[in-house]
C-alpha cells in the first residue's frame, strides 16, 4: 500500500501536476490521521471493555465473600445464643436442689462456644492491588470501603475485648478440661462437653456464678448490638453489588 501511494506522488510530480500533488499528500496526512485517531479510539475502547471486565469480577468476588461473612455471622449468632442459653440453664441449675447428671456436660461447655468472625478479604485485596476506582459506582464503592474499614474493624474490636482468657483461666480451675467443641479422628467438627471437678461446689460458687452472668451479657451484647444489624446491612450492599452488575453486563 506505501508503495502504491508512493508511485502516485512520483508520477504526478513527473508530470508537472505540483497542484494535485499538494491535494493528494494533504489528503493522505488525513488520511493518516484519521487512522491514527481510529486506532487510538479502538485501543481505549479495549481498555475500557477490559476494564469493566475487570469490574465485574471483582463485584461478583466481593459479593461471594459478603455472601460467606454473613453465612460466618449467623454461626457466630449462633454461638452466642449458645452462650446466653447455657449460661441460663447452669444458673438455674445451681440454684436447685438437683444434683449432677451428665446432660449438664453440653451446657456447661457452652457457656464457652466464643466464635471469632473470619473476614473474607480475598477480593477485597485483589481490588486494593488493582485500584479502588476499578469500580466506578462512587457511592458502592464507598459503602464496600466501610465494611472492610469502620464495620469489620468494630465488629473485630468487640469481639477481642471479650475477656476470653479470664474465663477460661477459671473454668479450668472448676472442670477437668476446657472443650467448647472438638474434631474427631475423621476430621469431623463435634461440639464439646465438660464435667465439673466438684458440682456441689459450684452451687456455692459466686465467683463461678458472676463468670456466668458476665458470659452471658457479653454474648448478648454483640448478639444484639453488631451481628444483626451488619447481616441487615451486608444483605443490602449485596443487592447494590447486583443492581451494578446488572449495568455492567
Amino acid at each position: 500500500m506505501i508503495k502504491f501511494f508512493r508511485k502516485i506522488r512520483q508520477n504526478l510530480l513527473s508530470e508537472g501536476k505540483t497542484g494535485k500533488y499538494l491535494k493528494y499528500a494533504i489528503g493522505e496526512i488525513v488520511l493518516v490521521v484519521i487512522g491514527i485517531l481510529i486506532a487510538l479510539w479502538l485501543n481505549n475502547l479495549n481498555l475500557k471493555n477490559q476494564k469493566r471486565s475487570e469490574e465485574i469480577d471483582i463485584l461478583k468476588g466481593l459479593k461471594k465473600d459478603f455472601q460467606s461473612d454473613i453465612k460466618d455471622f449467623e454461626l457466630n449468632i449462633w454461638f452466642y445464643n449458645s452462650i446466653s442459653s447455657s449460661a441460663d440453664v447452669i444458673l438455674k441449675q445451681l440454684e436447685s436442689s438437683d444434683v449432677y447428671n451428665d446432660s449438664l456436660a453440653s451446657y456447661f461447655a457452652g457457656t464457652i462456644r466464643w466464635p471469632r468472625s473470619i473476614i473474607n478479604k480475598n477480593s477485597f485485596d485483589v481490588l486494593k492491588s488493582k485500584g479502588l476506582d476499578l469500580i466506578s459506582n462512587d457511592s458502592l464503592r464507598n459503602e464496600i470501603l466501610n465494611f472492610h474499614g469502620q464495620e469489620y474493624t468494630s465488629i473485630k474490636t468487640w469481639e477481642n475485648e471479650i475477656n476470653r482468657e479470664i474465663y477460661f483461666d477459671e473454668i479450668l480451675k472448676r472442670f477437668d478440661k476446657v472443650d467448647p467443641w472438638n474434631f474427631d479422628k475423621d476430621g469431623k467438627f463435634n461440639l464439646g462437653t465438660m464435667k465439673p471437678n466438684n458440682y456441689d461446689e459450684l452451687k456455692t460458687d459466686t465467683l463461678y456464678k458472676s463468670l456466668l452472668r458476665t458470659m452471658k451479657r457479653d454474648a448478648e451484647y454483640l448478639l444484639y448490638g453488631d451481628y444483626f444489624d451488619i447481616i441487615k446491612d451486608l444483605e443490602s450492599l449485596i443487592i447494590s453489588i447486583d443492581k451494578e452488575l446488572a449495568n455492567l453486563e
